[in-house]
């Protein structure tokens, strides 16, 4: 089965510290070399890679992203960045249309919820950077991580969505070591916000949750079937970034490298091991879903079209292509 996701870590600094995410503690500090990127960004594509997602850490911080995604969208990738927003007024001009989808993080219509919530003054270089992204034809999506506390502090952020023709992602926040801690009137109330027009959310992800996440005696997780993970040290996480009970280097050819014995191995036991148990990983499931053939994919489909439909049918962004390889 081809992969569709590339979720590159570019780097595991970052300039925030977020009280969700981890990724900032992390020691050694190591950004990708940009051979190792180059090449990876060439295999994965010809192993059927359509989508590469530029991450962090802060992807911002390191100063060849521009280069790789040119490189990326002369591959014929659909390209994603997640940015703070701190560094982007200085990065904006060569981002320009390289970037299909981007992401600006924004968890609070109150400054100080935000602030607390990634751990740094980031709030004002977020508004600021709508605007300037507007004025460089730029659409960003505006991405709330949602959770008990600031489920109900929507309304601002979606107004500002609403004023500049962006989209509002509601993303429940998941801890990869623990069952949903999102309350169930949480996931409800976001559902309620999902039905307006310009907000998307991923419906799959509640469904997941509600069923108790991933059962390793039934597993729904197809992690490895979809997507590749490559570290900034050039090794490829298996079975995925956030329980990377094994790594290996990448010295050759990706389409290679996954017909190796350790390799599959490890694919065989996706979603089996014990920490497998009650995953719910947005970003591994979200790719899953497609190849489910489930409740959860007819959710995510129809999400996904009511994403497209109002961006750029209603709102009228340009759309990404893809060319073949």
């Amino acid at each position: 089965m081809k992969r569709l996701l590339l979720h590159y870590y570019l780097t595991n600094r970052c300039n925030s510290r977020c009280v969700f995410c981890t990724i900032w503690q992390e020691t050694p500090k190591v950004d990708a070399a940009e051979e190792d990127v180059f090449r990876n960004l060439f295999y994965a594509r010809k192993a059927g890679c359509s989508f590469v997602d530029f991450t962090g850490g802060e992807p911002l911080l390191h100063n060849s992203l521009p280069l790789f995604l040119k490189e990326a969208k002369r591959l014929g990738f659909i390209t994603s960045i997640t940015t703070n927003c701190i560094l982007f007024a200085s990065k904006a001009d060569e981002l320009r249309k390289l970037v299909d989808l981007l992401h600006f993080s924004i968890d609070s219509d109150d400054k100080r919820r935000h602030n607390d919530l990634r751990g740094v003054d980031c709030y004002d270089h977020v508004i600021k950077s709508i605007a300037l992204a507007k004025e460089l034809k730029m659409a960003p999506d505006l991405l709330y991580t949602y959770n008990n506390d600031n489920i109900d502090s929507v309304d601002g952020i979606y107004k500002i969505a609403r004023k500049n023709k962006l989209i509002l992602i509601l993303d429940p926040v998941f801890d990869p070591w623990a069952p949903d801690k999102v309350t169930w009137l949480t996931h409800n109330k976001a559902i309620e916000l999902s039905k307006k027009s310009g907000i998307y959310l991923n419906r799959a992800h509640i469904l997941l949750r509600s069923r108790g996440g991933n059962r390793v005696n039934n597993p729904l997780c197809k992690a490895m079937d979809t997507t590749f993970v490559i570290l900034p040290d050039n090794k490829l996480a298996l079975p995925c970034f956030h329980h990377r009970s094994r790594t290996i280097r990448i010295e050759k050819d990706l389409s290679e490298l996954i017909t190796t014995k350790e390799y599959c191995e490890m694919k065989e036991s996706q979603g089996k091991l014990s920490f497998c148990e009650g995953c719910h990983i947005n970003c591994y499931f979200d790719p899953t879903y497609t190849i489910l053939k489930n409740k959860m994919t007819y959710h995510s489909l129809s999400a996904k079209l009511k994403y497209s439909w109002t961006k750029y049918i209603v709102y009228r962004n340009p759309r990404p292509s893809i060319k073949l390889f």
